[in-house]
């Protein structure tokens, strides 16, 4: 039987259940640089690096704006390297980005903290669903302590039955961190079943950093995002939203949450 592979970038038309995010994870306190990112009908997460740069997943880059400190911010390009304040540079590959924000952030966002850190486990983070049979976007951000299973995959050390602790749809984009150190980004979520995505290997993608002053500004796809002002997003009116509630084998493709009417069709994510 096929595994199930799946980005987690995940549909925000549908309104989501009283769970918030992570599978089997706990409320999160790396809100203040924890973001959430939205557009073209789906939703990630993101971490803010600099002022003006939010790292997330690859397959989250395009035509999405970021959500911080309740307001909506434009994103002017991505590419896969920055500079950060103090001179270092980041750099990502595989399945990761870093998307230039337009306008900076405000000073009530912060900027993750980043190096090697330590120890044994790690903590990932994200604002995705907790239960996949339910789409939708989370409004509490949670966390979960995971260790590594293999290069690039973190499992629960405490994972009892069939389902632990992992990312999960709409945790894309969302921090790993050791040691209270950033250290990569969640990109997607693995399960042994072709019935399930959730709840077993959380796959990631390290962050690179290197004294030099010289970043990459060497796009990762067209953007035709122009520079504009950040608008109050809390204040936009939504339209109404249904609960949904779904299958897992009806309604993962490869490409995250689709509409369910239109699975078979769905290619552009």
């Amino acid at each position: 039987m096929a595994r199930l592979t799946t980005p987690l970038l995940l549909l925000f038309l549908f309104a989501a259940p009283p769970a918030h995010a992570v599978v089997k994870g706990s409320a999160s306190a790396h809100g203040r640089y924890t973001v959430r990112l939205v557009g073209n009908g789906y939703y990630c997460s993101g971490v803010v690096i600099s002022r003006n740069a939010v790292a997330t997943a690859g397959h989250c880059a395009r035509g999405m704006r970021v959500i911080a400190a309740g307001r909506s911010f434009q994103v002017s390009g991505s590419s896969r390297s920055t500079v950060l304040e103090d001179g270092r540079r980041i750099t990502v590959s595989g399945d990761a980005a870093i998307l230039r924000i337009a306008a900076a952030l405000p000073a009530e966002v912060e900027t993750a903290p980043i190096g090697d850190g330590g120890g044994d486990s790690y903590t990932i983070a994200g604002y995705g669903t907790t239960d996949e049979r339910w789409i939708g976007p989370s409004g509490v951000l949670h966390e979960a302590t995971l260790v590594v299973q293999s290069p690039g995959a973190l499992v629960d050390a405490n994972r009892a039955g069939s389902i632990g602790a992992s990312a999960c749809f709409g945790d894309s984009g969302g921090p790993v961190l050791r040691g209270g150190m950033l250290v990569g980004i969640i990109t997607r979520a693995t399960y042994p079943s072709s019935r399930l995505a959730c709840g077993y290997l959380t796959r990631w993608e390290p962050l690179t950093v290197s004294e030099s002053a010289l970043a990459s500004t060497e796009p990762i796809a067209d953007e035709a995002a122009t520079a504009e002002q950040p608008r109050n997003y809390a204040k936009q009116k939504s339209a109404p939203r249904a609960r949904m509630r779904v299958s897992a084998a009806g309604a993962f493709n490869l490409f995250g949450v689709t509409r369910v009417q239109s699975i078979a069709r769905s290619g552009s994510r």
